[in-house]
């Protein structure tokens, strides 16, 4: 994990597996070790994380719940105050617990504090007239089956934290949208609804109260095995931080997917069968940082899935989808000066099927020999889809 170069501010994200440990308490608790040792070897500190990921397996519903407690225990444990966190239900490749952390480098003291309200918390980064806003575990709990609750609770958690920090939706800048079994099809009135879809149409009805002017988030939609929906966001005031939406090259934008790849939803009339609303990319510039927020991509052309019966070439697709949407020919086009490509520091990959691990591993690493991946078994938004990857890179 060492060998980063520092920059003025920059975001890092390092991810960590167990190397010892019984339980998942014990092997969390090793990550945290590791990851004590390395802010040591590095000169940062624990203060600096702005959120955290916890990714473990779970076969039901209870089981989830409560070993969830347990790793936000073991967390809390650990932060002296407990950073925006969210412990999702998808297996990592170990088959055990991964523990994900995103430091903000460059923070001078009293640059960075956490809120909590309604029983989640919120890392705010504040220098001048800049301001960030990160959130993590947006869920309100209830029904876990109940999809329609579950996205609304968790919109309006949202809600609730922007408008504390006197933002909106358009300030959203990166989202992750985590969705129980988010191609899953439920019966209501004899009609179909998708989880995918309702939580699309949701989305859609908050992100109707203001208007996005600079284009929607970059944003991940994929599913979890449990849990209902769960939200994390990066936000930022716009007066100040300088925030382009970046489009692909050979993929249509999301928001103007035709109906013919969209999934029904009969929970909610006066939205059904609206389009995902994000961007593929974001650039940030942050106190003169440039970030790029890669969304979740897949092996799509236009709006159509390629590569349908082979995991190898959809992996080879994504990638290079990737590196046409940040190549910096695509992003000049968009009135950012650059000479070369931005540099991918992080990488998450979610792999639908465990036995596609290995092949997709080996295509990932050929690739990305130097930087972190990550890698989690998740089901994709489109059934014939086998892997989404998301990343973030920096532009010098």
């Amino acid at each position: 994990m060492g060998g980063f170069k520092a920059a003025n501010l920059n975001l890092l994200n390092v991810r960590f597996y167990p190397e010892t440990g019984s339980g998942l308490g014990d092997k969390l608790n090793d990550c945290y070790r590791q990851f004590s040792e390395f802010i040591e070897n590095n000169g940062l500190a624990k203060e600096l994380t702005v959120k955290q990921s916890i990714f473990f397996a779970a076969s039901s519903l209870p089981e989830y719940l409560q070993n969830k407690q347990k790793l936000f225990s073991c967390a809390s444990l650990f932060f002296p105050e407990l950073p925006p966190t969210s412990i999702i239900s998808q297996a990592p490749d170990n088959e055990s617990v991964m523990l994900e952390l995103t430091l903000l480098q460059g923070v001078h003291p009293g640059e960075l504090v956490t809120k909590a309200t309604s029983g989640v918390r919120w890392s705010v980064f504040s220098r001048g007239s800049t301001r960030l806003v990160f959130a993590a575990g947006l869920n309100a709990g209830g029904n876990y089956d109940d999809m329609l609750q579950q996205s609304t609770s968790s919109f309006e958690l949202a809600e609730e934290i922007l408008a504390a920090e006197g933002m909106s939706f358009s300030n959203v800048v990166r989202q992750w949208n985590y969705i129980a079994q988010i191609t899953k099809d439920i019966e209501v009135d004899d009609k179909s609804s998708q989880h995918y879809q309702i939580f699309n149409d949701v989305r859609s009805k908050y992100y109707e109260t203001t208007d996005f002017e600079n284009g929607y988030p970059a944003a991940t939609g994929i599913g979890m095995d449990w849990g209902g929906v769960v939200i994390d966001f990066v936000a930022a005031n716009l007066d100040a931080v300088q925030s382009v939406g970046i489009k692909s090259p050979v993929q249509f934008d999301a928001y103007i997917y035709s109906e013919d790849v969209l999934a029904e939803n009969c929970t909610m009339s006066d939205f059904s069968r609206t389009t995902p609303k994000f961007e593929r990319a974001r650039l940030v510039d942050v106190c003169g940082a440039k970030w790029i927020f890669i969304s979740g991509t897949a092996a799509i052309t236009g709006q159509a899935s390629d590569h349908q019966n082979s995991v190898e070439d959809q992996t080879e697709m994504t990638i290079d989808n990737i590196r046409q949407l940040i190549s910096a020919e695509n992003i000049r086009r968009f009135g950012i000066e650059t000479v070369a490509d931005p540099a991918i520091t992080y990488l998450r990959i979610y792999v639908k099927y465990k036995a596609d691990l290995e092949a997709v591993k080996q295509i990932c690493c050929k690739h990305f020999s130097t930087i972190p991946l990550s890698f989690v078994v998740a089901d994709v938004c489109r059934p014939e889809l086998l892997l989404e990857i998301e990343a973030h890179a920096l532009l010098e």
